[in-house]
Formats: structure tokens, sequence, C-alpha cells
């Protein structure tokens, strides 16, 4: 119907300003209402950290229970890149709700699981839903928000996210004790549904997707769908991981597990191979488009499986030092993680804010990158013969540097990658953190694990030798020890400890090449 002709063409400024206000309301709702979905995730990604041996410990399958902790990081990786393409199909809103919605399922599994394996798949499948409720939320703040307040929003996501890693496993160990470790599953239940009444009313049905453009109002077949998912490449990057996973584990176990590793070693290249094929010739719709990581996505990528790797090193590592020679309580073992995460959240504030008033970044990511260098340095310098309460305090300006590195890196990448790609590179570099959050414990526990064994076996003069295997199990066996053997146990773990903070400094002084590559091309 034609308009009346004394309509206005346009509405008035007293007319829209009502509704932009109202859009404007409704945009933060939907930005802060996802934050609960990113700290949930968080928190159960580290919930099981305080509580696996004992629910290893029920279903009689202690020696299995750290497939527990594997479990949610492997369906967190390999969800990662297909959130990326569901969300060219189905658009942001659709995609959020069904991880939401597929948490509450992982979470409800979890609680009603009757056996180790029934637990370790709904582990799985809560990683699955929690890649997506953290990476997507990136992908919000980027529609939705001013282009000056997404590096401060996104250190505000980065800040709900270290609180939940941080709170996790102190919640799991005071849940597990007050009512049972199924209710810290099925007590996450509740704020889901806060999340999904969010972002059902606060989020724009239309953003993000293509639904209502052109052909893509008409009905997809569940094949022509799937037809669009690069399932090949899901499977091998499923693996990938998988196999990674199991040579790790190869490497950190006690007997001689060469047998193993000439199976496993070659059956990880092959997928690698096969992965690299797939993406880059038979994939219509990549993963990950090979042709993406020849930009600014290749170099910020492999610098996020450095900072994780170092950090997550490092972390997975001090409770174990502080038992084994401080002999530390286990309330204090974990409350130095605090500090690291204090610092990591004051650093990713404190850098948004800086990069919101002054609109460059390259110079503080400079200096991030020494700082940390120089911080994993003094760790190392201090702790080689003991670490008194004060000294633990290192962890803090440690973790400003590392959440101004997060700030900063994420401010790069997203600048520098193509707009028309930016789902996919964001799910891309949180598979990159998620890889370095993998890789990092399990391969620095391993080195530990390895050369602490090998220095107890060289020791000479004590009889406790055959305690060896019980001592590398269990943190205080030694305790029980005579005192002259626990000093020896004592200098065996340090001089295998001193090895973790150094890797973490060459780590993060690995990073400087892409740092200079910013400067060089003027990226600002």
């Amino acid at each position: 119907m034609a308009p009346d002709e004394e309509s206005p063409l346009l509405p008035s400024r007293r007319e829209s300003e009502p509704e932009n206000r109202t859009k404007r309301r409704r945009d933060k709702l939907a930005v802060y209402g996802s934050f609960i979905g990113v700290f949930l995730a968080a928190a159960d990604e580290s919930i099981v950290l305080s509580t696996w041996s004992l629910i290893a410990s029920q279903f009689h399958r202690l020696s299995q229970g750290s497939w527990l902790l594997a479990a949610y990081n492997f369906g967190y990786c390999v969800s990662l890149p297909a959130y990326g393409a569901l969300c060219e199909i189905y658009g942001r809103k659709s995609v959020l709700l069904g991880a939401y919605a597929l948490f509450a399922v992982g979470c409800f599994a979890c609680g009603a699981s009757t056996s180790l394996l029934q637990l370790i798949l709904a582990r799985v499948l809560a990683g699955i839903s929690g890649g997506g409720m953290v990476s997507l939320v990136s992908i919000i703040i980027t529609d939705l928000a001013p282009a000056d307040e997404v590096a401060l929003l996104r250190s505000y996501a980065n800040v709900v996210n270290v609180a939940g890693r941080s709170l996790g496993a102190p919640i799991g160990g005071l849940l597990i004790g007050a009512v049972g470790w199924r209710w810290s599953f099925l007590g996450q239940l509740p704020l889901v549904a806060i999340c999904i009444l969010v972002l059902w009313y606060g989020f724009p049905s239309a953003s993000g997707s293509t639904e209502n453009s052109g052909d893509a109002n008409e009905e997809r077949t569940a094949r022509s769908i799937i037809s669009q998912l690069d399932i090949g490449g899901l499977f091998s990057l499923s693996a990938i991981i998988l196999l990674l996973l199991l040579i790790v584990q190869n490497l950190s176990a006690a007997d001689d597990s060469a047998a193993g590793l000439t199976i496993l070693v070659p059956a990880f290249f092959a997928a690698v191979l096969l992965f690299i094929a797939t993406e880059g010739y038979w994939a219509r719709n990549p993963l990950i488009p090979l042709h993406l990581l020849k930009t600014s996505l290749g170099g910020y990528g492999v610098n996020q499986v450095l900072i994780l790797f170092s950090r997550s090193g490092l972390m997975s590592n001090l409770a174990p030092y502080l038992i084994r020679v401080e002999n530390a309580p286990d309330s204090y073992a974990s409350s130095a993680y605090v500090l690291a995460a204090v610092g990591v959240s004051i650093g990713g504030l404190i850098a948004g804010a800086i990069i919101k008033r002054r609109k460059k970044y390259t110079t503080m990511a400079g200096i991030a990158i020494c700082g940390t260098a120089l911080s994993y340095l003094i760790i190392f310098v201090s702790w080689r013969a003991g670490c008194s309460p004060w000294e633990l305090l290192y962890l803090f300006p440690n973790g400003m540097f590392i959440g101004a590195l997060f700030t900063t890196q994420f401010v790069g990448m997203s600048m520098g990658v193509p707009k028309e790609n930016l789902s996919t590179c964001i799910t891309t570099y949180y598979l990159c953190q998620q890889l370095g959050c993998i890789i990092g414990p399990a391969t620095n526990v391993a080195l530990v694990q390895r050369i602490f064994g090998e220095k107890l076996e060289k020791l000479d003069g004590w009889e406790e030798k055959r305690f060896i295997g019980q001592i590398l199990n269990d943190d205080r066996f030694a305790q029980r020890l005579p005192a002259p053997v626990q000093d020896l146990v004592r200098s065996s773990y340090l001089n295998a400890f001193q090895l973790v903070p150094l890797i973490s400094g060459v780590c993060s002084l690995m990073m400087l090449p892409t740092w200079l590559w910013e400067r060089g091309v003027g990226i600002v």
C-alpha cells in the first residue's frame, strides 16, 4: 500500500530516539547476559580439577580418572571450528541457543551418570557446548557493540572467563563436600535457563544470519544442511586431538611406552596430512580455510598456543610444587592460583581501557610480551630453592602481563583478518587457545614426572626406592617417610620443576616475531 501523502518519508527524531534507546538496552542485555554463559563454561572446565580423583575413586577407576579432564577439552577443541560454519548457516542467535541447550543436556548427563565411561562422554558433550558458549560471545560483541567499545567489552568477557576458571575448582571442592559431586553439575541447570531466556528476548533474531535474504528463506532439508558442513575435516581434526592426547599420556607413563608410540606417532602425522588435504582440496566449506592462516590469523593462532602452553604449564604444576616442596595444605596450594587469576583480570581491564582511549595497541603488546618473559625468568630464579609466601606474589605481575596479552592479541587478530571471515577466524583463534590448554599441562606434567622419577632412581644411599611409584603418584606420600628421605625427594622435585618456568619464558619470547611483523606492516 502506498504511503499517505501527509506521512513523512523518514521517522522524526522524536519517534526514532526511543527506539534507538530500546535497541541499545536490548543489545547491552544480550552482551552482558551472555557473560553468564561464559562464566558457566569456564567454571565447568575447571570444576573437575578438584573433584576428578574422588569421582573416579567412587567408580573404582582412579587410574582412568585423568580422562575426565581431557574429555571436556577434547569436545571443546573439536567443536570450535564447526561453530563458525554453523553461524553462517543458522545465524548467531540460533547457534548460541543450541549451545546452551546442549550444555544443559551435558550437565544433566554428568549428574545422572552411572559409570565412568558415561561421565567421560557427558564431559565431551559439555565441552562441545562450552566451546560455543565462550567463542560466540566475542562474535556477539563484535556484532552489537560500537567499534570503540569492542576491546573493553572483550576485556570484560575475559575477566568473566578467568573468574570462572579461577572459581570453578574451589566451588567444585566446596560442593563435593556439601552436596556431592553430582549436584555440582545439576546445580548449573537454573543458570543455563537464565542464559536461554536472556538470549531469547535480548538478541535480535536476524543479526549475523542469512536466513532473511534471498534463497535463504527457502526451507533447508537436513541433507542440504549437512552437506555444507565439513564432516571430513571435523573427523580428521578429532583424530588429531585424540591421538595427541594419547601420545602425551604415553610419554607421561612411568613404564617404557615406545611400542605404543611407534603406532601413535605415525597415525598422528597421517591424521594431520589428511586434515590438510581435506581443508585444502576437498571441503566445500572448510572448518579452517587454509588461506586464512596466511593472514595475521596464522601468527596470532601460534601466539595463543604459546601463551596458553606457558601459562597452563606453570599453573598445572603450581599445586604439586607447593605440596612437595613446601608441604603446603591443599587450601593454600589451590588459593595460590587466585593471584595469577586476579592479575590476568586487572591486566585485561587496563589494556582494554588504554586501547579504547588511545586507539593503539602494538606498543602495549610488545611491553606485555617482554614483561611476561621477564616474570617467568624471575620465577625461575627465585623458586629454584623453594618459594616463600611473599615470592608467590610474582604470580600477580605475571598474570597482569598475560591479561594484557590476551586483550592486545584479540584486537590485533580482529583488525588484521578479512571481515567476511571474522566468525571462522574467531573460532579458530579460540581453538588455538584450547590446544595450548591441552598441550601445556600434559607436556609439562609429563616432563616433570619423567625427570623427577629419573632423579629418584639415580639417588644413592637410601633403601626407599621401592616407594618411587607411590611417591610419583601421590603428592603427599613422601611426608610419611623419614626426614632425610623427604629432603632427597624435595631436592629431586626442585630439579625437575625448574624447567617449567624456563620453558614458559622461552615460549613467551617466541611471540616477538609476530609483534615485529605488526609494527612492520603498520597495524595500529
